[in-house]
C-alpha cells in the first residue's frame, strides 16, 4: 500500500460520501427534473443512475488493469455505452440506486487502498481519456461524479 492510494481511498470516500448526502436531500420532484437539454436528455435520476453503473464498470476496468488488461477496447463508444445501459434500472426504487452507489463506492475505495506506486502507474486506456494511469483513472472516477453534482445543483439553483 502508497500514500498516494490511501489518499486517493480516502477521497474517494470523502466525495462518494458528499455525493450522497446531496442525492439524498434531493425531493421527488428534483429526481424526475431534466438536467441535460442536449445529447441524452437524463433526468437527475437517470443522470445518477449513469454514475452508479459507470463507477461499477470503472472498478471493473481498473480490477482488469490490475490483471494484466488494456482497459477499454480502442473501437469503445461511450456514448453508446451510457445510451444502452442508462436507465435500466428504471423501476429500482432511489433508496436501492443510492445502496448501488454506495456499495460500489466501498469496493473502488478498498481496490484503491490496497495498490502500491507501481500499481498506480500502471496504464491502460479510459473510455474517455484514452491512455491513463490506473491511478489517474481512480481519480476520474470521483471528479466525474463532482461534474454531474455541479451540472445538477446549477439546475437546481
Amino acid at each position: 500500500m502508497s500514500e498516494e492510494a490511501t489518499k486517493l481511498a480516502d477521497k474517494l470516500l470523502s466525495e462518494g460520501e458528499r455525493t450522497l448526502v446531496f442525492f439524498r436531500a434531493l425531493t421527488a420532484h428534483d429526481w424526475a427534473r431534466h438536467v441535460y437539454a442536449d445529447g441524452a436528455h437524463w433526468t437527475v435520476r437517470q443522470a445518477f443512475e449513469h454514475l452508479a453503473l459507470s463507477e461499477r464498470s470503472m472498478l471493473r476496468l481498473c480490477e482488469g488493469l490490475l490483471a494484466g488488461g488494456k482497459g477499454a477496447p480502442e473501437d469503445f463508444d461511450i456514448d453508446r455505452f451510457n445510451r444502452e445501459h442508462t436507465d435500466r434500472m428504471g423501476a429500482s426504487p432511489i433508496a436501492e440506486l443510492l445502496d448501488i452507489f454506495s456499495g460500489t463506492r466501498q469496493a473502488t475505495a478498498v481496490f484503491a487502498r490496497g495498490l502500491d506506486d507501481a500499481q498506480l502507474a500502471m496504464r491502460g486506456r479510459h473510455p474517455a481519456m484514452g491512455d491513463s494511469s490506473l491511478g489517474d483513472i481512480l481519480k476520474m472516477i470521483y471528479l466525474h461524479n463532482t461534474m454531474h453534482v455541479r451540472d445538477i445543483k446549477k439546475l437546481l439553483a
